[in-house]
């Protein structure tokens, strides 16, 4: 019994918290029933603005039978028996059940069979020209006819008279032209809409974006959040923002981890280096074998702290760059021939156009190591050629660097420059490497303000093209 109750309080709770009245149940609902009173507010209006008018339409069927009967009864009684026309019209037989009016060209001689208790404007079925039977809605009454009568020499039009029980102004509104109900009906729907949905839309589109953001690397991102609101949007904005705020916090320490650690495994290293360099001068012919391959396991240990160390830099925007004219010679030159050299070695062939004749401003060092790790990287994986193409345009050079490898995945094509990633397919410990190379390109070259893309290449291989402003 108390666990049923307690449950029907957590209830409560839950909807009066849901609406609240800076929610967005709240907002809902006062943005619907605040368009549905523009509206009725609109309608008021034009029907106000609008003259009083006639809606007709042509008279049919049995009523119409009716009011003809009762046409010919009263022209008989009239012009054959020589009843007076009141006296005809104001019989019980006549407007028992009928309000019956006829209308004269002067509107003084126009009779009518009952008072005109509602002070309806009876003028407007004073026709000039003569018409068709017909059903006439004003706002307070119908009227059905005209029908002709002659009588003691005065021509009348006999209308019947059915006054209406709803108020004037809904039957106004009634009466409106289509084109004004649907203009009354659109214009506030359309812009109370367009209000709402720019007040609603517009933080999450703003959401979306830092999310965006923080997805592609920017640990800053953050949404900005508007003052004066505070609905279930504003509380995600607020988590959003925390949320980036702990991501940020923990990636940075992962990084700061990294770097320190790294730079504290380089005096140790160094003292290995340095005992293992004494041990040779002392070692026998199987010793120092075994002292030689310490020694290069250490160098490729320290090239991996020291690539660790760049990346950590670039990350966090402590790599100083020597900016200065370099021309593409002078940048690729050497790298070409090593590279050339080590193609050949492996048995492949690696194709190279004519370098374009121009200078970037840059760093050369860092921007000649990161275009050598693409490159090497693609003469690793090759099956037999490797090409390396450059085109200029006014304001950039692009360099393209293909092979005819296995090449990679969709899913691993967007993790290629993120460190220590190793694709199953084309990488394994035996390769080499530990997978900061494509890291340390693409942040080189996004410090030169360029860009790293990554491509399938046709029919197999992988495609990367590096853009560089000029």
């Amino acid at each position: 019994m108390f666990s049923w109750i307690s449950n029907i309080q957590k209830c409560c709770q839950k909807a009066r918290q849901s609406i609240r009245p800076s929610g967005l149940f709240f907002q809902a609902f006062l943005g619907f029933w605040l368009t549905i009173i523009s509206i009725l507010i609109l309608l008021v209006a034009l029907s106000q603005l609008q003259p009083e008018r006639l809606e007709t339409k042509a008279l049919k069927g049995k009523l119409l039978d009716s009011l003809v009967h009762l046409q010919h009864n009263i022209d008989r009684l009239v012009n054959v028996k020589h009843k007076p026309l009141e006296k005809v019209i104001n019989h019980p037989r006549f407007n028992e059940h009928k309000w019956l009016y006829l209308a004269h060209s002067n509107i003084e001689q126009s009779l009518t069979s009952q008072p005109n208790k509602h002070n309806l404007d009876l003028s407007l079925l004073h026709f000039d020209e003569p018409q068709a039977p017909q059903f006439i809605a004003t706002e307070r009454y119908f009227a059905y006819g005209p029908f002709e009568i002659n009588a003691e020499g005065e021509r009348y039009q006999l209308f019947q008279i059915k006054p209406l029980r709803e108020p004037p102004l809904l039957m106004r509104m009634k009466m409106l032209p289509f084109w004004l109900k649907a203009l009354a009906v659109l214009l506030p729907s359309v812009l109370l809409s367009i209000l709402f949905s720019r007040r609603l839309v517009a933080p999450l589109n703003s959401l979306g974006s830092s999310a965006k953001a923080l997805a592609s690397g920017e640990l800053t991102a953050r949404v900005q959040i508007p003052k004066h609101r505070h609905d279930e949007v504003t509380t995600l904005m607020y988590d959003f923002n925390h949320m980036a705020d702990k991501l940020e916090q923990s990636v940075n320490t992962h990084k700061q981890l990294l770097a320190d650690v790294s730079h504290e495994l380089r005096s140790p290293l160094t003292r290995l280096s340095l005992a293992n360099a004494l041990a040779q001068d002392n070692a026998n012919e199987q010793q120092l074998a075994y002292l030689t391959r310490i020694e290069k396991e250490a160098q490729c240990l320290d090239k991996m702290l020291s690539d660790i160390l760049t990346l950590s830099r670039l990350e966090h925007g402590q790599q100083t760059l020597h900016m200065q004219q370099v021309s593409m010679a002078t940048l690729l030159d050497n790298l070409l021939l090593d590279a050339h050299f080590e193609a050949e070695q492996m048995g492949k062939e690696l194709k190279v156009t004519t370098l374009p004749k121009l200078t970037l401003e840059c760093d050369g060092e860092l921007l000649s190591s990161a275009i050598e790790n693409v490159l090497r990287n693609a003469i690793k994986y090759a099956q037999q050629t490797i090409s390396m193409s450059f085109s200029v345009t006014n304001n950039q050079v692009e360099i393209c660097i293909t092979d005819d490898g296995e090449g990679v995945s969709d899913d691993a094509l967007q993790q290629l420059c993120q460190p220590f990633f190793r694709t199953s397919q084309s990488r394994n410990r035996d390769s080499g490497g530990i997978g900061l190379g494509l890291a340390i390109a693409k942040r080189a070259i996004f410090a030169h303000h360029g860009t790293l893309t990554f491509k399938h290449n046709q029919p197999h291989g992988l495609l990367v093209i590096m853009t560089l402003p000029i």
